[in-house]
């Protein structure tokens, strides 16, 4: 399988800065808890981080809908389709180890952006992640699967 890049990279200012301000950052650093300094960082959800592909903006592209980089929600973007990765797989981003949480079949405030973008990225949203131990992901890293559950 070919290596790829990670494109963009964001995280959630807490409610002491700017309560739910997406911010692209240049680098995160994140552990099992998630992305440090996210508002969503030490949460009990399992589902702590979304990395998504260029395949999800692709496709909304050619149902002739435009959508900016980031209103996934993603975390991480990254240019490489990773989306037939299972749960309990292994992909690195420098010098980061995630393991895969599940899909991301979370739609619903997407028909409030298109009532038929829900529709269109079913199956292509973006893939939980978590952080198997500390590390940072920097803008341009090489993502590449270690194991596929």
């Amino acid at each position: 399988m070919e290596n790829g890049k990670v494109l963009a990279l964001y995280m959630t200012i807490p409610a002491l800065v700017r309560a739910g301000h997406r911010m692209k950052c240049e680098d995160i650093e994140c552990d099992p808890d998630g992305i440090i300094g996210d508002m969503n960082y030490e949460s009990a959800n399992k589902h702590i981080m979304l990395l998504t592909s260029k395949k999800s903006y692709d496709l909304v592209a050619e149902a002739g809908l435009v959508i900016h980089e980031g209103v996934l929600l993603e975390s991480i973007y990254v240019d490489i389709d990773l989306y037939h990765l299972k749960e309990g797989s292994v992909i690195e981003l420098g010098e980061t180890l995630l393991t895969v949480t599940g899909a991301c079949e979370s739609y619903g405030y997407l028909a409030a952006l298109d009532p038929e973008l829900p529709e269109i990225l079913k199956g292509n949203r973006g893939l939980f992640v978590r952080p198997i131990d500390y590390g940072r992901i920097v803008l341009g890293d090489t993502v590449k699967v270690i194991s596929e559950a």
